[in-house]
């Protein structure tokens, strides 16, 4: 979901011209936004940028958010997009209400992030976006590594998440070079890196050839319902989730899952 900025930008270069340090995390976009307004480099700022994959309407976010809340009677207490309910290699929604009702639901079941990873949901102008390609103006890029142990000989994957840094900039190196002590870090090859994992840095989300079709007629039903038109939620992927969830309190979904 896009975030809302707000008057960050000004808040920013007011605490940047009092000497304060600043650590600025956002998309490509974000980043190229905030050091368009500023016009002048400050050493006392830190940017590092998300590798975005899109951003969907606020409407269609604030539409889930209505319906959960209906459904469930209850207002929201917080999210998490990407929560580890399975390990780090299947994240799903996780939505604490305030009644202790607590949801969970991947991009198989779950209408919001199957409308995202279908690619029928984000806004145009992420489809052809203008910020997609290695070098960014950021001084560190950072993005999900699913293949750790693919890209660090010997290096075993506890499914807990590791990410992928690209450093940008020199100060991204001295600033990594003073903190090093403080993570577990591994040198990889980057072309490899991006092969496996980053095919967002380079290329825009592909347009669903429905998606203006989506949103034209989003009000008029519930967004299940909606959904089923266009990328279909099916018995199938409910009895998937739902063995999903046996099976990791089972203890066998992480064997599984290394079987496929």
């Amino acid at each position: 979901m896009q975030s809302d900025l707000g008057d960050c930008f000004s808040e920013i270069k007011k605490h940047l011209m009092h000497e304060t340090k600043v650590c600025f995390i956002g998309t490509p976009c974000q980043v190229y936004g905030l050091k368009s307004y500023l016009r002048k480099e400050y050493d006392n700022l830190v940017t590092v940028d998300l590798v975005c994959h899109g951003t969907p309407s606020p409407k269609l976010w604030k539409k889930y958010l209505d319906e959960q809340k209906d459904k469930y009677h209850s207002e929201i207490d917080d999210i998490v997009f990407r929560n580890k309910t399975y390990g780090y290699h299947s994240g799903t929604m996780r939505i604490r209400f305030k009644n202790q009702f607590v949801y969970y639901g991947s991009a198989r079941v779950d209408p919001m992030l199957k409308s995202f990873f279908a690619e029928i949901s984000s806004r145009p102008s992420c489809y052809q976006c203008h910020f997609k390609s290695v070098e960014r103006c950021s001084d560190f890029t950072i993005y999900d590594c699913w293949h750790a142990n693919n890209l660090v000989e010997g290096l075993v994957d506890d499914d807990k998440g590791f990410t992928n840094l690209i450093v940008q900039s020199s100060k991204g190196e001295r600033i990594l070079d003073r903190i090093a002590d403080r993570y577990e870090l591994y040198a990889t090859n980057l072309e490899k890196a991006i092969e496996l994992d980053g095919t967002m840095i380079c290329h825009s989300a592909e347009p669903h050839p429905r998606r203006d079709e989506y949103y034209l007629n989003l009000d008029k039903e519930t967004l299940r319902a909606h959904i089923q038109k266009f990328v279909p939620i099916r018995i199938r992927d409910y009895l998937i989730e739902k063995s999903k969830g046996i099976f990791y309190r089972m203890g066998v979904y992480k064997f599984l899952k290394n079987k496929k």
